[in-house]
């Protein structure tokens, strides 16, 4: 089948594996090609199509382009794409990347929380909370109409956790679109290869703590993590805390202590020889669909500790692979963060385990066969 990766932007090589995807794709025996907006990766081993948004909306372009199956990273938008690749004949996959709670009519505590936890100061909390109240009594039928129309135009909608297919499901059925449920199926996340294939460290690892993110974007909550390490770092004499990422700036309270590494940014060498040695990987996310770099960490055999966030439940696998904190603030992350440790101090880890089973389920194989799966 010819097999296309269809984005609503721009292509650049970030943390999805858009290289992984097709070569993964070409190794079912099928025929890769990735549309997008503009291409900023450069070269490819695949061909890369340059399309323009009204291309994009039109029937007769994507019928030219031969196409039996459109995998499409939309967030749950964008429903005119959908229906033109379906006029041209082409099945659809809809990549939904989102944690599922994509209503503020159906979710209203949940998304309210995270509208206030993104705003710094009291003027800007009343701010988000005024346009929070005017997304639900206004925007939201027009908002939930446009996720319900791209469910109706996808033939299979995959999503990455089964928590945030249960988050979805609940807006099908407020609506009374049940029917669109049956179109849900569970494709996690890929990791890169080369996370599947580095030597995976012992159980026998230091009580290291790494964070990795973007840490000047308000989604990963620098100040919250600094809180929760000064907590940590109190307790535990022995525990060392590698940071990594942009936004270093945002750590001054820790700068200079001599069990903490600002690393600022790493090259990916770097980054797998830390997760192999790390006991886990510590988050202080606001929201997260299903974060990759957790996975990363999964992969080779770091557990993760994080808010009890939808993107998070499942990566800690009931308690198996990592711990949640009851509350998303430094007290809690704090008592978590603790916990992990113990379990490994008591030798309740087997990375080994951990790495090989989350490998199994992230590879590129496993998830470009789970997303045509989809709609057989």
């Amino acid at each position: 089948m010819k097999v296309a990766i269809v984005l609503t932007t721009r292509w650049w090589r970030a943390s999805i594996d858009q290289d992984g995807y097709c070569a993964a794709l070409a190794r079912l025996g099928h025929e890769p090609v990735l549309y997008c907006l503009g291409n900023d990766a450069g070269e490819a081993d695949f061909p890369v199509v340059e399309a323009s948004p009204s291309d994009m909306s039109d029937a007769a372009y994507w019928q030219r382009q031969g196409l039996d199956v459109a995998i499409v990273f939309n967030w749950l938008r964008d429903y005119r794409l959908l229906e033109a690749l379906q006029q041209a004949g082409t099945r659809t996959i809809t990549r939904a990347d989102s944690d599922g709670q994509a209503s503020v009519r159906v979710f209203p505590r949940e998304t309210l929380s995270l509208c206030l936890s993104s705003a710094p100061t009291v003027g800007s909390r009343v701010r988000e909370g005024v346009h929070w109240l005017r997304r639900y009594l206004r925007l939201s039928r027009e908002e939930d109409a446009e996720l319900l129309a791209t469910a109706n135009a996808s033939d299979a909608i995959a999503i990455e956790s089964r928590e945030a297919a249960e988050n979805l499901r609940a807006i099908f059925t407020h609506y009374g679109r049940e029917d669109l449920g049956g179109r849900i199926a569970v494709v996690p996340h890929s990791v890169k290869d080369e996370f599947l294939t580095a030597p995976i460290g012992g159980a026998d690892r230091p009580p290291l703590v790494f964070c990795g993110g973007r840490w000047d974007d308000v989604q990963k909550d620098a100040p919250l993590l600094q809180r929760t390490l000064q907590r940590v770092l109190a307790e535990r004499e022995d525990v060392r805390v590698v940071v990594a990422g942009a936004g270093m700036e945002n750590f001054a309270a820790l700068a200079g202590h001599p069990r903490v590494r600002l690393a600022g940014q790493i090259p990916r060498t770097e980054l797998r020889a830390i997760l192999a040695e790390a006991r886990f990987l510590l988050a202080s996310s606001r929201w997260e669909t299903q974060p990759i770099g957790s996975l990363e960490a999964l992969c080779l055999g770091a557990t993760v500790v994080a808010p009890s966030l939808p993107g998070f439940v499942a990566l800690v696998d009931q308690g198996a692979s990592g711990t949640l904190a009851a509350h998303r603030d430094d007290a809690s992350l704090a008592r978590a963060a603790l916990a992990e440790l113990q379990c490994w101090d008591q030798g309740r880890r087997d990375p080994d385990h951990i790495a090989r089973k989350w490998r199994a389920l992230v590879s590129n194989d496993a998830v470009a066969a789970g997303l045509l799966k989809s709609i057989a």
